[in-house]
């Protein structure tokens, strides 16, 4: 991998786990998430223009994918109320590709390298690290739940891209199409239930939201064009180094306290997701 393509990748590391801080900096996670969205969903809305539409084949894939995302963005903001940053984003990034890669094995009938499975043991043993120390310091089991329940449902959305990108015969448009349809679904669940107070929160962080999403959409579309460069294993994997960057994020800026155990935890989640990508 070229210099400068490894750089860039460590980039969208780094910006895709600056939107997850700063949804979980907010005072509303719920409302952090659907700017989230709306900030990805306008940066990809300028580029759409330029692009050719997704294959027909591709927009039922494209539909799945957008219930996938209204239900992460829901359940992101529920994880992040109730944990810290350092610990949803480490089991949510973690268990994500453990769970694609069973889900490929046992439903799709993928096969799984040893490197793979080492990995996925030492994903479980990362987060089993990560698990017992938020346990001993009287993390409840749903706390804990609510984050594998996230990385579930990232795994779907995994899935249904991974498969309608190809499907769309032009994965640039695929992406930018999923970004600019997620503010639908996701705002109008938000103006249903929360309408004003929303709009109102909106106002006072417009700009830190919306930067968020950018930072999304940015971090996504780097590592598309990372892997028209480079070996999309290698890419996938390098991009898992987004583990560190919550962590220091977490202790920058939002003065979350790292003990030895979960820097330990983080590490091993950081390599069992890379053997699992490169396997």
């Amino acid at each position: 991998m070229d210099g400068h393509v490894l750089l860039l990748v460590l980039a969208a590391a780094l910006l895709h786990a600056t939107w997850n801080s700063i949804v979980k900096g907010g005072s509303n996670k719920l409302f952090e998430s659907s700017m989230n969205a709306l900030g990805g969903g306008l940066g990809a809305l300028l580029i759409l223009p330029f692009l050719p539409a997704p294959a027909p084949e591709s927009w039922g894939l494209l539909a799945l994918s957008c219930c996938f995302h209204l239900t992460y963005y829901i359940c992101i903001s529920q994880a992040y109320d109730k944990v810290d940053l350092s610990m949803g984003y480490t089991i949510m990034r973690g268990c994500a590709p453990m769970i694609t890669a069973l889900a490929l094995l046992l439903l799709l009938g993928n096969h799984i390298s040893l490197t793979g499975w080492g990995g996925v043991l030492l994903l479980c043993l990362g987060i089993l690290t990560l698990t017992l120390e938020h346990v001993h310091k009287g993390a409840r089991a749903a706390d804990i739940l609510i984050c594998l329940r996230t990385s579930l449902v990232i795994a779907g959305y995994t899935l249904a891209d991974g498969y309608g990108a190809r499907a769309s015969g032009n994965g640039v448009s695929y992406t930018c199409w999923i970004f600019f349809l997620n503010i639908f679904p996701i705002h109008a669940y938000v103006l249903w239930r929360h309408g004003g107070t929303y709009i109102s929160y909106l106002r006072k962080r417009a700009a830190t939201g919306l930067f968020g999403g950018l930072c999304g959409l940015g971090s996504y579309g780097i590592a598309l064009w990372a892997m028209t460069l480079a070996p999309i294993a290698l890419v996938a994997a390098l991009r898992e180094t987004s583990v560190i960057f919550g962590m220091l994020l977490a202790v920058i800026f939002l003065h979350e306290r790292l003990s030895r155990s979960r820097i330990m935890a983080i590490l091993i989640v950081m390599g069992g997701a890379m053997l699992i990508r490169l396997g």
